[in-house]
């Protein structure tokens, strides 16, 4: 008469972690996967049918005298007091498809995150070159169209440049 063996108690207490530290990875995995509908960052969320929205941006940058001018796909000279300098966007922003200034690229993940990363790159990108003093602010105009809707138009403006001569520089 065979009978089945009987596992000691500690195979069985290991056993039983094991068990407990699966179900909790799956069960961790399953939460960030819900979550991700409830939060504006869809990072970790399953979407079996993203959303499909093509955009196009475009930088230009005002002149003090408040005209804009259109940069060659992200890249202008500005006057600094050692001289003029070449500045470029994709020096200072990378990936996320935010350094395909001019081509027409699908945007990553959801839309309004991109967005958002395009509003924060503008500012960083007027932030690291503030000795520019040819340019009183940037502009960056984003064309885009979901899936199966028209044409819309973003557009993205830094904080305006304060001269150094006026009153509010002091502060």
């Amino acid at each position: 008469m065979s009978t089945a063996p009987a596992f000691s108690p500690s195979a069985q207490r290991r056993s039983r972690i094991i068990l407990a530290v699966c179900g909790l990875y799956v069960a961790v995995q399953v939460g960030i996967i819900v979550m991700c509908h409830f939060t504006s960052s869809k990072h970790f969320g399953f979407w079996m049918f993203p959303e499909s929205t093509y955009l196009r941006a475009h930088l230009y940058r005002v002149l003090p005298d408040g005209t804009e001018v259109k940069t060659k796909k992200g890249s202008w000279k500005g006057q600094t007091e050692a001289g003029e300098v070449r500045y470029r966007w994709n020096d200072y922003v990378k990936g996320y498809r935010m350094d395909l200034l001019g081509k027409k690229v699908r945007s990553k993940g959801t839309f309004d995150d991109t967005a958002k990363y395009f509003q924060g790159a503008v500012n960083y990108v007027a932030a690291r070159t503030a000795q520019d003093k040819s340019t009183h602010q940037l502009v960056l105009r984003i064309q885009y169209h979901r899936a199966g809707g028209p044409e819309q138009m973003l557009i993205y403006k830094s904080p305006p440049r304060v001269p150094e001569g006026s009153q509010h520089a002091a502060k």
